[in-house]
């Protein structure tokens, strides 16, 4: 459904939710094609690759750990922000440009979440600028 929607189109994919899985595993990279990250100026971009926000904001981040779910102790990030190339920095099609992610998991402290009213996951935000690239200048 997702490759019908981007192959040899423009329009900017957002697909954001729990994929009960990691940021590397196999579950998400069928999701995403595994796309190749570029560095420096490099640019590129996959017609119908996804972009993980988790590694878009460890390019940017000193420290990149994070977790949004925490079962016995362990915790782990299975909940995604996964973008098209019109999201990526250094895609050639760049429309929005990647400005930061966040995760609010304070409340994955708790013990009881249905006493709390919270959920068991933490809540992932990711934030874009308007920014379309200019590949003549």
């Amino acid at each position: 459904m997702l490759t019908e929607q981007m192959k040899g189109t423009r329009t900017p994919v957002i697909v954001l939710g729990d994929i009960n899985d990691g940021q590397h595993s196999n579950t998400a990279n069928i999701l995403t094609e595994q796309p190749r990250y570029l560095v420096g100026d490099s640019m590129g971009g996959g017609d119908v690759s996804l972009y993980t926000a988790q590694t878009l904001q460890e390019y940017r981040s000193a420290r990149d750990v994070y977790y949004t779910h925490v079962f016995q102790d362990v915790m782990e990030s299975l909940d995604h922000i996964l973008v098209s190339e019109e999201f990526y920095d250094n895609s050639k099609r760049r429309v929005w440009m990647f400005d930061g992610m966040s995760v609010n998991n304070d409340h994955l402290n708790f013990d009881d979440h249905k006493a709390t009213g919270t959920n068991d996951h933490g809540i992932i935000c990711a934030t874009f600028k308007y920014k379309p690239i200019n590949i003549n200048s």
